[in-house]
């Protein structure tokens, strides 16, 4: 009985004491990613970690983790603040992430206020300790010691570290400082894309051939195309690469130039272990993307932001061992501490295991174990060199890769006198070559031609509707102008066809009443309306006044039409300003200065040549001052671009600058035909079967395929926005034909003033005819402006003048009758006898205000 109470008694504590060491069933984590990280491997692997790890039955097997993901914009750090105090209110026990600095720091101080674990795997540049913050991300000045003692065994001197982003420098300072017993002279160049080519072409102008390159991984492709660019990419440089996922990088034009590349990786994807991990990680799709992006290799974000959640659950592991958790219960608000949150955070901080980026152990939070692979890129792929780590340093297992050039499995041939088998490069076939050695097939062909600044467009004025026709078109017009209305209105006066009775008296033209219809200001009307295309109601009837009236319709159906059909084309039709076209233009003229490359090729073409046109540019290149030739490509094409300067230049060279400067183009064709071959020594047996092969890859299209890939890859050339010849016509705006509306108001406005002259005028030319005349009735000049302005403002009522009114109202009482016969035609013949009968009729009216007899509106009716 003893016995058996003894043992109740053990198996009661026994099961008292797993339940208070036991773990909550679920226990909640938070996770903070930028907008930009979202369903981004970083995302998917910390997804797949606790996938992972609630589907391992032998870690935790009776607690199940979940997950709460924030999305907040990057560098708000006020919503990244309010996403975690979220979180914690909700009863996380852990945050991860996120891998923004600045965010990052805010969401630490939240955490290190509740004392919740913080687990980070970003570069924590701060070094100062963090309580609550576990970091899997090795520490800089670690990194740094690894890149200098790689530095120290290439025995570099000279070296220019290119970072991009504000704090690359103080990532590398331990570098810059250049510690140890030998002094390395360094070079610090902050680049961004836009700035890459620059700063290449001043480390390659510096003669600098190593360099350490701290650059965003998502910019990398630019900086590598610049190197291509620049033609930096042979044995003679070497690149460190500060980015741990140069695996991920497209090299393919780099591995067989031998060009030295060389950067470090923290995951080993040829352990075995880590290649089970990778496998699963592959098929684990929760949102159709994968965390390795369809490749067999992880980046290092992912695989440390795996292994920091692996890390988080191995510390729960341990501490279930020895003590209980209670859930967390508390929020921004109380700023109360969790209980559990320190002991939690130092069973994670004593963890020591082996994850995706290799040995993992800490000390205050810090990463202090880790294994770093160096990688170096060789003929056909990356492979792996030798290792680091903070205990043992550097490890070169593949000396022969850094020094020994008979790995490079080719064989070179050195010659100082003519020994050699083929000679490869830019080499123009031409008759002085061709008398020593043999040439295979031309395997490009080009020619000289000239690169200038592309034109400006032809500014559009307000006044372009003038542009059809020259200004001294304008002008003579005008004068033609002039003249034919003098002329007509001198012919008109003189021909007595001309002149007629208005009012003829008993069928007989009164001398002393004949009129001329082309008066001065007439004529100048019907000059100025059939010039327009108008009618302006007035006809000539002598032959002399026709034969001026046919000949300015002749003259004006010419002018209207060419202007019509030039101002058509100016106004639909951009054109450029280009004050040269081919080689004759540029000969033919001194305002642009040309010129060659110095003592090339091209200089020797315009001094041999027997051509009339090359042998004036020749004398012209010759005697220019300052001189012309330039001594490299890049100050011939500098000095193209500022302008008024052209540059002779080989084609092939033309068109690679062509497509990738927008400034530049191409004017006219080629001034001769030359092709690039392949030199072998006289007599050899190469020659032909190098030939055979350049024609078959020429039939086959691959040499093209290699022209237009190195020439013309859309990712390195420029977007132009020209138009065809086939494209639409712009629709004309203001600045094109907005001078007409101008010419109309002006018009307008004249027209405007003249009529207040006109009447003005007028109504004062009344008055003074009115105090003339005793018997008729007048009045004053501002009455009769009055009563003027009235009559024309008025819509309805009388259609007399008040002027001739006032006259007419005279009129009546002085009318005297004086006989005048007018005969009456004969009635219709009805048998009656016809009848002449005749009256007499006379209607004597006092002349008018103007000097003529007033036609009284008697008969008007209102």
């Amino acid at each position: 009985m003893p016995v058996t109470k003894c043992r109740h008694i053990f198996f009661l504590t026994l099961l008292t004491f797993t339940l208070t060491t036991a773990l909550p069933p679920i226990i909640k984590i938070g996770a903070i990613f930028t907008q930009e990280e979202k369903d981004s491997s970083t995302e998917l692997a910390f997804k797949y970690a606790v996938y992972r790890i609630n589907r391992d039955k032998t870690l935790l097997p009776k607690t199940t983790l979940v997950y709460d993901i924030q999305y907040v914009p990057k560098d708000d750090s006020f919503h990244a603040s309010k996403k975690a105090c979220q979180q914690v209110q909700d009863g996380v026990q852990a945050v991860f992430g996120p891998s923004d600095p600045l965010l990052g720091a805010h969401i630490h101080s939240i955490c290190d206020a509740l004392d919740i674990p913080h687990l980070e795997s970003r570069l924590d540049l701060d070094s100062e300790y963090k309580e609550f913050s576990i970091n899997l991300h090795p520490a800089q000045t670690l990194l740094n010691n690894a890149f200098y003692d790689v530095i120290d065994f290439l025995n570099w001197t000279r070296v220019a570290i290119i970072y991009e982003e504000d704090y690359g420098l103080i990532k590398l300072r331990e570098l810059v400082r250049s510690p140890g017993q030998r002094e390395v002279e360094i070079h610090i160049r902050q680049a961004d894309p836009d700035s890459y080519r620059s700063v290449l072409k001043e480390v390659k102008t510096k003669e600098i051939h190593n360099l350490i390159v701290d650059t965003r991984p998502e910019n990398m492709h630019h900086f590598l195309r610049g190197i291509l660019q620049l033609q930096m990419n042979d044995y003679k440089y070497h690149y460190l690469f500060t980015s741990f996922d140069i695996e991920t990088f497209d090299l393919e034009d780099f591995k067989y130039n031998f060009v030295n590349m060389t950067a470090f990786r923290m995951v080993d994807a040829e352990d075995v272990n880590v290649r089970q991990v990778l496998e699963d990680m592959q098929r684990f799709q929760p949102t159709g993307h994968s965390p390795l992006n369809k490749t067999s290799v992880i980046q290092a974000g992912p695989a440390l932001m795996y292994d920091s959640v692996l890390v988080f659950a191995v510390g729960l592991q341990t501490l279930e061992q020895s003590h209980s958790l209670v859930p967390a219960n508390v929020s921004c608000d109380a700023e109360m501490p969790w209980d559990g949150g320190l002991s939690l955070i130092n069973y994670i901080n004593s963890v020591e295991l082996k994850g995706l980026s290799g040995p993992i152990e800490f000390k205050e939070g810090r990463r202090i174990q880790f294994k770093l692979d160096l990688l170096k890129l060789k003929q056909h792929s990356l492979v792996k060199v030798g290792e680091w780590s903070p205990a043992t340093g550097v490890n070169i297992s593949d000396r022969a890769a850094f020094f020994d050039s008979g790995s490079m499995n080719v064989t070179l041939v050195v010659i100082t006198i003519l020994k050699a088998d083929l000679a490869v490069g830019s080499m123009t076939i031409n008759y002085a070559r061709e008398s020593v050695i043999d040439f295979t097939k031309p395997f490009m062909n080009l020619g000289i031609s000239i690169l200038f600044k592309v034109p400006t467009d032809k500014e559009s004025r307000f006044f372009t509707f003038l542009d059809p026709l020259a200004l001294e078109i304008w002008l003579l017009a005008f004068v033609a102008f002039v003249s034919v209305c003098l002329c007509l209105y001198a012919i008109s006066r003189f021909s007595p066809y001309e002149w007629y009775n208005p009012k003829p008296w008993k069928g007989k033209d009164d001398p002393r009443l004949m009129v001329n219809t082309f008066s001065l200001s007439n004529s100048v009307w019907f000059i100025t309306g059939t010039l327009l295309r108008q009618g302006a109601g007035l006809n000539p009837k002598a032959t002399s006044t026709r034969i001026v009236g046919g000949i300015w319709w002749f003259f004006t159906l010419i002018i209207i039409s060419s202007y019509t059909a030039n101002l058509a084309a100016f106004l639909t039709v951009e054109r450029m300003i280009t004050p040269i076209e081919n080689a004759e233009d540029l000969a033919g003229q001194t305002d642009i200065s040309y010129g060659t490359l110095d003592s090339g090729s091209t200089m020797t073409f315009f001094r041999d040549s027997m051509i009339e046109t090359y042998k004036k540019m020749w004398r012209f290149m010759e005697n220019k001052k300052p001189s012309v030739f330039v001594p490299t490509y890049e100050e011939g094409i500098r000095r193209v671009l500022e302008g008024n300067y052209a540059f002779l230049m080989e084609s092939t060279m033309l068109d690679y600058i062509v497509q990738r400067d927008c400034n530049l183009t191409q004017i006219g064709g080629l001034l001769d035909s030359k092709g690039y071959g392949i030199a072998t020594p006289m007599g050899s047996p190469w020659r032909d079967k190098i030939s055979l092969a350049i024609l078959e890859l020429q039939e086959k299209g691959e040499i093209q395929m290699l022209y237009d890939k190195w020439w013309k890859n859309p990712g390195d050339t420029c977007t132009r926005n020209e138009k065809g010849k086939e494209s639409k016509a712009n629709a004309l705006g203001v600045d094109n034909i907005g001078g007409v509306f101008v010419v109309l108001l002006c018009g307008l406005a004249i027209a405007v003033i003249v009529a207040i002259f006109e009447f003005c005028y007028n109504s004062k030319k009344i008055t003074k005819l009115e105090r003339r005349v005793a018997s008729a009735p007048h009045q004053s000049l501002c009455a009769e402006m009055l009563e003027e302005l009235c009559f024309a403002l008025r819509c309805r009522g009388s259609r007399q003048r008040p002027a001739l009114k006032r006259q007419c109202s005279k009129c009546l009482p002085g009318t005297t009758y004086v006989p005048a016969t007018f005969d009456l035609p004969p009635p219709v013949n009805n048998g009656l006898r016809s009848q002449r009968s005749s009256m007499a009729v006379s209607l004597e009216v006092p002349p008018d205000l103007h000097g003529h007899t007033p036609s009284c509106d008697l008969d008007h009716r209102p």
